[in-house]
């Protein structure tokens, strides 16, 4: 049986429910959080093959498309009824894939996202196999590294992208312009993300983060993961 593609709408409107839960018919797994300050956490939770955001706050909008590219490489588009060039221009710089503005017929909006949806090459991190090192274990199904003796470290899907990348290259340095490529696509990562996403890594799995032992820069080449 094929899986259902799960799309996860975050909105700020209180008439939400009427065009997610009425108006639209479609094959998938729609779920509605009409609060966006829960939006992250519900995608932890989920784990969708698309995040849709429907506001109509310039702010939240905004700040918002920055903490999910922060966090996924998934598709994620933005609904508004906001037609400021300005604002639409902010918003595709902060990362989002397409801004549609309203109103929109349902039926035009289903064929976008059923677009965005087969345009997307994630692959589930279920399907990824388990990788195991000298005292450790990458578990992409539970994103979760195992460190020695310690407890499981919780990660994000950046940060288990970009795990799996160097523990597979076995201690090789693999250069900033290929973690770029495999961890957010063709021409959408940058020098800058990938060093808050090692940052934040270094914090979760270090015991010194300024002098880290398992997740190594080597200047002017890349990265790479050595098991002391």
């Amino acid at each position: 049986m094929a899986t259902i593609s799960k799309v996860l709408v975050i909105s700020d409107l209180p008439i939400a429910t009427s065009l997610w839960g009425r108006s639209i018919t479609q094959p998938f797994n729609f779920v509605l959080e009409l609060n966006p300050d829960r939006g992250i956490r519900r995608y932890t939770e989920l784990l969708p093959n698309l995040v849709i955001l429907e506001l109509d706050c310039e702010p939240l909008a905004i700040e918002l498309v920055m903490k999910f590219r922060d966090e996924i490489t998934i598709p994620v588009l933005m609904l508004s009824s906001i037609c400021s060039y300005k604002f639409i221009l902010d918003v595709y710089q902060a990362g989002v894939d397409e801004y549609i503005l309203k109103p929109i017929q349902p039926e035009l909006l289903l064929a976008k996202i059923k677009a965005w949806l087969r345009r997307s090459r994630v692959i589930p991190h279920a399907l990824l196999n388990s990788i195991s090192f000298d005292n450790g274990k990458l578990i992409p199904a539970e994103r979760s590294i195992l460190l020695d003796d310690r407890e499981p470290v919780h990660l994000t899907s950046l940060e288990l992208r970009l795990l799996y990348c160097l523990i597979g290259r076995h201690s090789s340095t693999v250069p900033t312009e290929e973690l770029c490529q495999r961890i957010w696509g063709e021409g959408k990562g940058d020098v800058m993300k990938l060093k808050n996403v090692v940052y934040r890594l270094r914090r979760k799995i270090e015991s010194d983060p300024a002098h880290p032992q398992f997740l190594l820069t080597v200047t002017g080449v890349g990265y790479q993961f050595k098991a002391p």
